[in-house]
């Protein structure tokens, strides 16, 4: 498992569409110097001046409003799975691997283990560009690394995107093996905007990622981004599994 877990690492990252997820790091970039250089681009609104690890958290939240970068990383994990049954490329593994389901579950904890490099890289460039270039407006940045009592909060925060983009993966990989690349990238997107719309709704809206999301985002109270982070990590979970063990059955009986 590890060795094949090795050759899907080394396989996306050799993927263009790959490392369009990867542009995501230059937003933090992009952000620390327009705010620097005080172009008329870039504004920062909050209230009170932002530490480092609280850009690096306001800098996911961007990512995770731009909405590209889930449909950038479905359309990553679909191709990896259907696009290779579509060119017949998986057939190399299969006459190798005894196991169907080592191949499915080595490209779901390969784009795991890409997906938190990705994070922490983000993070890491969020801080550098934050003290090489924002702390230069007083105005916006503290200059510390964090500010007392914003842990848990800046925590919740970054975790909740992640389980998002966890959510992505599995339900990405899971609808690859049921359809084809293209019904598989649409009916993605239209999930998405689906749960968009859902999030509106009492009751129906605990069924939607999202919902959980803004919640964390939007309040100012720790334990109730705590267990809003709680409920969201329960849902992935329940997702993943059921996403994961109906996806791998599908692509052991499917005829490659």
């Amino acid at each position: 498992m590890i060795n094949l877990i090795r050759i899907e690492l080394f396989k996306i990252v050799k993927r263009k569409d790959f490392w369009l997820m990867l542009s995501m790091i230059f937003l933090p970039i992009m952000y620390a110097v327009g705010l620097s250089n005080n172009a008329e681009s870039f504004s920062y609104e909050g209230t009170e001046r932002v530490s480092a690890l609280g850009y690096a958290s306001e800098m996911m939240v961007f990512v995770y409003m731009c909405f590209i970068y889930f449909i950038i990383l479905s359309v990553c994990v679909i191709r990896s799975l259907k696009g290779e049954i579509e060119n017949k490329s998986i057939l190399l593994y299969v006459q190798r691997v005894k196991n169907r389901k080592d191949i499915y579950s080595s490209k779901f904890i390969a784009y795991i283990l890409l997906l938190l490099v990705i994070t922490v890289l983000f993070i890491m460039t969020s801080i550098i560009f934050y003290k090489s270039l924002l702390v230069q407006r007083q105005d916006v940045a503290s200059g510390l690394l964090l500010q007392s009592g914003e842990l848990v909060s800046i925590s919740c925060t970054i975790i909740s995107i992640i389980l998002c983009f966890i959510f992505t993966i599995s339900v990405a990989l899971f609808l690859s093996a049921w359809l084809k690349s293209f019904q598989a990238m649409g009916v993605f997107i239209f999930l998405w905007l689906g749960l968009m719309y859902v999030k509106e709704f009492t009751v129906v809206n605990y069924l939607a990622p999202i919902h959980y999301v803004e919640l964390i985002i939007n309040t100012e109270n720790n334990s109730v981004a705590i267990r809003q982070s709680v409920y969201l990590m329960l849902l992935v979970c329940v997702v993943s599994l059921l996403c994961y063990e109906l996806g791998y059955r599908k692509f052991v009986r499917s005829d490659l």
